[in-house]
């Protein structure tokens, strides 16, 4: 990256000391934020900024960027000014002087669809191709995020011996199995038919979603899938995320409690499902069992 070459040997070392358990994607992202702020600083030196030069930085930020990714950058640098700070490299973190970014977490009308939307999503899928239809259904069924539906590989597949289907999603504390729906088993069976694989499933390290010039797919594939998908529905004004918010409302409508969508959709906190209480009168009245349950998601007649 030639733009990293824009900090002091001093201040990529204190970055390197600051980023030492990340992840490699989340070192790169913490590192572009403070390479963006290195940049607006004009050549300053990150340990003298001062109260002013945030304000302004942050001032330039949010005339540039929605209020999420402000929040998000702000938060990235404060938080390496709390590591300075803590370590005695500076005094004060000039950015506790600025006003944080604050975006609601409560989601609304606009964040989830409604049981008649999902039916007409589901109605509409047939216009895809097999790994398209199944991406769709998946999203839907399992309220499972995108970087967690890529990283899905077939012996993440698990059968119990009533043959009902599980998969294992995320990693690490977020780790979890979850029921799939059976329409979803229906066409995982289908995707592997027009791929010439075999009926039996092994537990193989291959990925379940790949192109056709890659043995895996991107975050970018699955958004442009989801987009073709709820364009193809009439539903355009949602998006991929919106799928995972429509999960956990309708559930929590149809009766499961907060504790079993913590589980299913890997939240550090039940809590989090208050963020859905002013969509819950919206919302036409082991979570996908609820759903599985219901004559009027059309997908149980898949």
């Amino acid at each position: 990256m030639d733009e990293i070459k824009i900090l002091t040997n001093e201040e990529l070392g204190l970055y390197d000391e600051f980023s030492l358990s990340f992840n490699p994607k989340t070192k790169k992202d913490y590192l572009l934020k403070i390479i963006q702020f290195k940049k607006f600083l004009e050549g300053k030196d990150l340990l003298d900024v001062n109260k002013e030069d945030c304000q302004k930085f942050m001032c330039s930020i949010r005339e540039t960027y929605a209020k999420s990714t402000s929040e998000k950058i702000y938060s990235y640098i404060h938080s390496f000014y709390s590591f300075l700070q803590r370590n005695k490299h500076i005094e004060i973190n000039p950015f506790s002087f600025v006003e944080k970014p604050i975006v609601s977490r409560d989601k609304g009308k606009d964040d989830v669809l409604s049981i008649q939307e999902i039916n007409q999503l589901i109605d509409s899928l047939y216009k895809l191709n097999a790994r398209d239809r199944l991406i769709m259904v998946f999203l839907t069924t399992t309220g499972c995020m995108l970087n967690e539906l890529v990283d899905v590989k077939w012996k993440d597949l698990i059968v119990d011996e009533d043959d009902n289907y599980y998969v294992r999603l995320g990693k690490g504390k977020k780790e979890r199995v979850v029921k799939l729906h059976p329409y979803c088993f229906k066409l995982i069976e289908d995707y592997r038919y027009h791929s010439g694989l075999s009926e039996i499933i092994l537990p193989t390290d291959d990925f379940i979603f790949t192109t056709q010039k890659s043995n895996s797919i991107t975050d970018r594939n699955v958004r442009v899938i989801v987009h073709k998908a709820f364009s193809l529905a009439g539903l355009e004004n949602y998006s991929a995320k919106d799928l995972r918010h429509s999960y956990a409302a309708i559930s929590l409508l149809l009766g499961a409690d907060k504790e079993e969508i913590q589980k299913q959709l890997g939240w550090s906190d039940k809590y989090y499902a208050i963020r859905y209480k002013n969509v819950i009168d919206f919302v036409d009245s082991e979570s996908i069992d609820y759903m599985m349950q219901k004559d009027n998601m059309n997908i149980n007649k898949k």
